[in-house]
Parts: structure tokens; C-alpha cells; sequence
């Protein structure tokens, strides 16, 4: 099987969970490529030179990257390469110069030269991710799984308009967001319906998620950003 044949696969066991797809999407890869990275590529000169220039991951990176298991050693050999760097930088006499000065010349060696390299890769993979997703609106089993989502979230949506060339992929995808959509407003519509107090009693079906469904749409997944 092709990486697109792989991620189709991927797009729908996605669809399976609450929230955007694409950020389900996402958010397996970047945790693959964290695992990826404290398992295999500690020691990888590239890697820690990059991780060196971005000043170490970006707070949700990094934070995420603690999440996973046996990574202890792995993070506190990367996070020691990228404190001697802040220290060497930061290494550099006064000259006489006044304290604001000086301070902005500290500051200016300690900014990063470099993009967190997980989110460089994030966006690499989303993107691949949105033209398999765009490649196959027309498949039957993608299209109905797609039917049961949410939508895409809103930066997820915005990348595949830019991304779309096909006039009736464009159509495709259009049909589904805004039904998507439609349907997402109409549940939370029934949930603030039901926190009238004359309807308390109704109980909670299926729209009992959807503000947070919602938050996810609006905002991508948590993480996903």
C-alpha cells in the first residue's frame, strides 16, 4: 500500500472519534514522530542542531512529548543540548554598553533561529493528509464515514480551500462542511433548548457533547494547533 492508500485508512478510523478527522490525523503523527524521535534520534546531529536553533520544541511539543513512555533520558539530553546553547549565547560581555542595551543583545542571540521541527513536520504530514482526504471525497465508505463527523475544524478547513483543485472535489467538499455544520449548529441549538428550565427534565442525548464538539470545530482539537 501507497503512504495515501495508508493515510485513507487512517481518515477513516478518524472519522470514528468525536471531533475534527484531519486533527485525529494529525495528532498521530506528530506523537509518532515525538516517539520516533526519543527512540530512535537522540543522539542524531541533525536533529539535536535543530532542536539547538528552535530553542527545543514549542510548548505544546514539548509538553506532549512528556506524555509518552521511556522518554526521561531521551528529553533530559535534549533539553541539557538546548540549555547549553541558551548559555553559550547568552555567554557575552557587557562592553560597557547601558543595561537595556545589554539586554537586548542578550535577547536577540537567545532568540530561535529555527521552527520547532515537530511542527515543521506537522504541517508537512497535514498537508499530505488533506489532499488524500480532497483525493477521495469521492469514495462511497470515505463520503459516509465523513457523514457521521462533525466537519473539518476551521483551520483544517481553510488549508483544504487552499489546497483544492478540482472544481467537483471543491463542490464534494463544500456539501459536506456546510452539512456538517448545519447539523452541529441544530444539536447545539437543542442543547441550550434543553438548559431552558422548562425542558430540564428531557435529559441529554446525543447534543450533550456538541460544545465541546464545537470547541473543537472552531478551534481544532486540543493540541492539534
Amino acid at each position: 500500500m501507497t503512504k495515501k492508500d495508508r493515510l485513507y485508512l487512517d481518515l477513516l478510523e478518524a472519522c470514528a472519534k468525536p471531533g475534527c478527522p484531519l486533527c485525529r490525523v494529525s495528532l498521530a503523527f506528530v506523537r509518532s514522530y515525538l516517539d520516533s524521535t526519543m527512540y530512535e534520534r537522540v543522539n542524531d546531529f541533525g536533529v539535536r542542531a535543530a532542536l539547538r536553533d528552535a530553542r527545543g520544541y514549542c510548548n505544546a511539543h514539548a509538553w506532549m512529548l512528556t506524555e509518552g513512555y521511556g522518554v526521561v533520558l531521551g528529553t533530559a539530553i535534549i533539553q541539557r543540548d538546548v540549555l547549553n546553547a541558551v548559555l553559550k549565547a547568552a555567554d557575552v560581555a557587557p562592553l560597557g554598553r547601558g543595561a537595556r542595551q545589554y539586554a537586548q543583545d542578550i535577547l536577540r542571540r537567545l532568540r530561535p533561529t529555527a521552527e520547532c521541527p515537530a511542527c515543521a513536520n506537522q504541517r508537512t504530514m497535514e498537508d499530505i493528509a488533506v489532499q488524500t482526504l480532497l483525493k477521495y471525497l469521492d469514495d462511497a465508505r470515505l463520503a459516509a464515514a465523513l457523514a457521521e463527523t462533525s466537519g473539518l475544524c476551521l483551520p483544517h478547513f481553510s488549508r483544504a480551500l487552499e489546497l483544492v483543485e478540482d472544481s467537483d472535489r471543491l463542490q464534494r467538499l463544500l456539501r459536506f462542511q456546510w452539512q456538517a455544520l448545519e447539523g452541529l449548529c441544530d444539536e447545539l441549538s437543542e442543547l441550550i433548548r434543553k438548559h431552558d428550565y422548562r425542558f430540564k427534565d428531557e435529559g441529554f442525548g446525543e447534543e450533550g457533547d456538541s460544545w465541546l464538539r464545537a470547541t473543537g470545530i472552531v478551534s481544532a482539537e486540543r493540541g492539534a494547533r
